[in-house]
């Protein structure tokens, strides 16, 4: 009997990924969480305010630098020739934005009534041209599936961006030091692929193949730049309205769901497309169904008492790490760890969608997020001047949003939305008994503890509780990820 080729088992792949990136993603998130801890004991609110503009720019820069070739490139066959175009497509891009970004300074300035981001958008428009140099051999191990190989630039990058800022800012360079750090941190991190890639650029340009890359990849980056702007709403609303100083704790408050939540999923949804992108091409819809049913699971699991965790331990977290002085970060950061939690059990539907090669779905349904989403914030920031009620806000329509997601995804995959909600059963169900659990322990101990032993033990019972409901609830589960997890990290 000739034996079938096996399918890609989706779990074992997507852990291995999501192992190898997340742990390069968490060290380098790490040193920058650590660089904040210091940025945030040097600088006044005032000067903090300076960085929440820059990790605007800096998210607009990396979210458009490539015209979406990089993900026509894992979308496409691979081909030498089409490789080598996507390449040569992404300098001359790189460029073009440098200087775009150069002449448009000022009118940024403007917007946010701060001269002194002239400099920051000039100085961070360098990120084009350094991304561009490695964009496509990320995309060449990505597409292999070489999660392994496209380890070493991203820690490399990551160690790089974390070191840089946390030297610069005892160097007394302030809120410039997290710009310095990124731009080190890309430098690295390009250099770095050029030399753990098996594959180098040949002097070769096909006008046609370059049309094909840039006509999905715009389908992709129009999906894109609606993602990034629905992202930093929030930031462009409150820089330009609100003071500096609110713009500083705004900013803080919502780094630190971002890097516990979101970064997981935007990492997992990286490792996910090309993954999705080999089950469509293996399998019938009931495999892409089945991925997705997985994915969510799994996710959830993971992100569900993150975000809730977070929300309730905010207090004795902010103080512990950043001082009393940023208390009022707070509610903003609860109502945010709500937002990153529900934004981050749909997250991967946008790969589903581009591996279907069908990201105008993105498009779409950001438009109607924006057109909900826009007059929201508009009120919470011109009306009632508040912050908290900003974050809030976020998190109200991230709910709506997520419902019309999950809906769309479920009929193009054809997978009911009753088992959507199967796959989020468990991680729920878990997760309301350690938030009971967690609030109680807030209620009776609170005032009694210091704000360091309560974080030890809210986290420590709050885990321990999660896991053992998980268990009771849904045992096969656990059973099933240990087994899957070990079998990964043993053929990593």
């Amino acid at each position: 009997m000739t034996s079938q080729p096996a399918e890609l088992d989706i779990s074992k792949a997507a852990i291995r990924g999501t192992a190898w990136r997340y742990v390069a993603m968490f060290t380098g998130k790490l040193m920058v969480f650590l660089s904040t801890v210091v940025l945030a004991r040097l600088l006044t609110k005032d000067d903090f305010g300076l960085v929440g503009y820059a990790v605007t720019v800096i998210a607009f820069l990396e979210g458009v630098s490539d015209l979406g070739v990089t993900a026509a490139v894992i979308y496409f066959p691979d081909e030498k020739r089409r490789i080598s175009t996507a390449f040569w497509v992404n300098q001359v891009t790189g460029l073009l934005f440098f200087i775009g970004i150069w002449f448009a300074a000022p009118s940024i300035a403007d917007f946010f009534k701060d001269e002194r981001v002239v400099d920051v958008s000039r100085t961070l428009a360098l990120t084009f041209p350094l991304l561009s140099l490695g964009y496509i051999h990320e995309s060449v191990l990505l597409k292999r599936l070489s999660f392994k190989r496209s380890f070493i630039p991203s820690f490399l990058r990551s160690v790089a961006k974390g070191v840089a800022s946390i030297g610069f800012a005892f160097g007394g360079f302030g809120a410039w030091s997290l710009i310095y750090g990124q731009l080190a941190g890309n430098l690295v991190a390009s250099v770095s692929y050029w030399l753990v890639t098996p594959w180098k650029p040949e002097f070769a340009f096909d006008f046609k193949m370059a049309y094909e890359l840039l006509k999905y990849g715009v389908a992709f980056i129009v999906g894109e730049l609606l993602a990034i702007t629905l992202l930093n709403l929030d930031y462009l609303l409150v820089g330009r309205y609100l003071s500096s100083e609110q713009m500083g704790v705004y900013t803080l408050a919502f780094r630190l769901p971002d890097l516990l939540i979101l970064e997981f999923a935007r990492t997992l949804s990286n490792v996910l497309f090309p993954i999705y992108s080999q089950v469509r091409e293996q399998s019938a819809e009931s495999g892409m169904a089945r991925a997705f049913f997985l994915a969510t699971r799994y996710i959830s699991i993971l992100t569900i008492p993150m975000g809730i965790g977070l929300a309730l331990v905010a207090e004795p977290f902010i103080v512990v790490f950043f001082g009393e002085k940023w208390l009022d970060a707070v509610p903003v950061v609860q109502g945010i760890a709500v937002y990153a939690t529900i934004l981050s059990i749909v997250h991967n539907i946008s790969s589903v969608y581009w591996a279907e090669g069908r990201p105008q779905i993105l498009t779409w349904i950001g438009l109607t997020r924006l057109t909900l989403l826009f007059p929201t914030l508009f009120w919470a920031v011109t009306v009632t001047g508040s912050i908290v009620v900003v974050g809030w806000a976020q998190a109200a329509m991230a709910l709506v949003s997520a419902l019309i997601n999950i809906f769309v995804a479920s009929r193009l995959i054809k997978l009911p939305m009753l088992e959507i909600a199967r796959a989020l059963r468990p991680a729920t169900l878990a997760g309301a008994v350690m938030a009971g659990i967690v609030f109680g322990i807030m209620q009776l101990l609170g005032d009694s503890l210091p704000e360091w032993l309560l974080l030890t033990v809210t986290v420590s019972v709050g885990g321990l509780s999660y896991l053992s409901m998980l268990w009771f609830v849904e045992r096969d589960i656990v059973v099933s990820a240990k087994d899957k997890l070990l079998s990964a990290i043993g053929r990593a």
